[in-house]
């Protein structure tokens, strides 16, 4: 729920581009309006931080579904489905939000509309389960139908969030924003815990079962939360509305027009290149032998503790230094993860791999999102990050399925070989451009 939380409050506020307002209400009378509802909001975001992300963990598409799908067939093909779909579905869906956001009055309940679309690929998911025994086949088709809703709403639901809290937090919005980290994070390691114990407690499907009933509940929770609780202020905005089609044109303005951004939109779609191996990582550690009962929970627990510190630690540097610097940083990261999992043979040490593995993916993500915002000077900076996906998107379906074929004609190390590769020349590449902080101007090589 981080993605673009900087930059798509100032598209949509006034004199940014696809909105203009009118309001019948004075500065004064909006402003005392928003203070009486602030604690209320403030209060229902936190708790729907705390149940939603307490289901994502249950729903982890790092974590917790390559060990569910690979408990139904040992197929290379599957897993490399989940990375296809994932990122896909959610990169390319972000264009549909950018219509849907600027052309909505009220982004709470295109929010929750759109929410309830992902509640509803988790209780299929659920559903799946009760397939396993009778047709495993007919359990992955249910299975991968379901994970693509999950994900193209995924990829819809996190610029609309974003705009929601901006017409719902008014003041104070670096700490709110903060608390939210916080609070989610505690759920996510809380989750994490009891993922644990159901995994090395309870026989298969019995315990993802559980494990997707927990995390539905939770979701359940978290929109219903956001419905009752938040109450948003907008005033009487008059929706200069977009369609689908114009957003390609302006995208490839943007490309053409400002070479830094195009120079790392590159580098990002190579990272493509290196992240399809993601799923395969939490497999080949769970092979390895001496490992814990609930060895996957715990392995949980470490990613989500390790992308809590490397959030704090990534977002020092990139206010200080840009969001380069946090791509250069995670790629090595990343690099480091490939070269650990190909030769470590302890279980222990794979924990190590994995919470670097965590930082990379989550330094990627971060760099992203501020990059969108740097470069784009915050005009169309909701385009820019549909940009990124678009062009991501069809590199992650390719070379999921090539990396499918590489682990089915070799193994699983010429997969991490290649992912140690594909970031070592990110890393270089990146040092091609000059950098840029939030806000400021525009920089790199003319």
């Amino acid at each position: 729920m981080y993605g673009l939380l900087l930059g798509l409050p100032l598209f949509f506020c006034e004199g940014g581009t696809g909105m203009r307002h009118q309001t019948n209400l004075s500065a004064q009378e909006l402003y005392q309006k928003k203070e009486r509802f602030y604690p209320r909001n403030f209060i229902s975001l936190m708790c729907e931080s705390f149940t939603f992300s307490f289901a994502l963990a249950m729903f982890s598409p790092e974590n917790v579904m390559p060990v569910y799908v690979s408990s139904l067939s040992d197929k290379a093909i599957y897993l490399a489905l989940i990375t296809a779909l994932y990122y896909g579905c959610s990169y390319g869906c972000t264009v549909l939000s950018c219509v849907l956001g600027v052309n909505a009055k009220s982004p709470k309940w295109i929010s929750v509309v759109v929410c309830f679309m992902q509640r509803v690929g988790f209780f299929m998911i659920f559903l799946s389960t009760y397939l396993v025994g009778e047709n495993v086949q007919l359990a992955l088709a249910v299975f991968f139908v379901s994970f693509a809703v999950y994900a193209a709403s995924a990829g819809m639901s996190n610029p609309l969030f974003a705009q929601m809290v901006g017409t719902s937090i008014h003041r104070n919005v670096g700490t709110f924003y903060g608390a939210y980290s916080m609070v989610g994070s505690v759920a996510g390691v809380l989750a994490s815990l009891i993922l644990t114990r159901c995994l090395a407690s309870l026989a298969f499907p019995v315990s993802f079962r559980t494990v997707f009933l927990l995390g539905l509940i939770s979701s359940l929770i978290a929109t219903a939360v956001v419905s009752i609780g938040v109450r948003e202020v907008t005033d009487d905005r008059v929706v200069e509305h977009i369609r689908l089609r114009d957003i390609f044109p302006i995208s490839i303005q943007i490309l053409r027009e400002n070479r830094p951004f195009r120079h790392y939109a590159l580098i990002k779609v190579l990272v493509g290149a290196a992240e399809f191996a993601i799923p395969y990582y939490i497999i080949a550690a769970s092979g390895m032998k001496g490992r814990p009962a609930g060895f996957v929970g715990l392995m949980t627990t470490v990613y989500l503790v390790s992308k809590v510190l490397s959030s704090l630690v990534l977002g020092r540097i990139a206010d200080r230094f840009g969001a380069i610097l946090v791509l250069r940083c995670s790629c090595i990261c990343g690099g480091a993860a490939a070269l650990m999992v190909i030769l470590v043979r302890d279980w222990r040490l794979a924990l190590v791999m994995y919470a670097l593995l965590a930082v990379a993916v989550n330094g990627v993500m971060m760099s992203n999102n501020i990059a969108c915002v740097s470069y784009s000077g915050n005009v169309h900076t909701p385009i820019y990050a549909a940009t990124t996906g678009l062009l991501c998107a069809p590199l992650y379906v390719v070379s999921s399925f090539a990396g499918a074929a590489i682990v089915g004609r070799f193994s699983y190390t010429a997969v991490f070989l290649i992912a140690m590769a594909v970031y070592a020349v990110c890393v270089l590449l990146t040092f091609t451009l000059k950098d840029v902080k939030a806000g400021g101007r525009q920089s790199g090589r003319p």
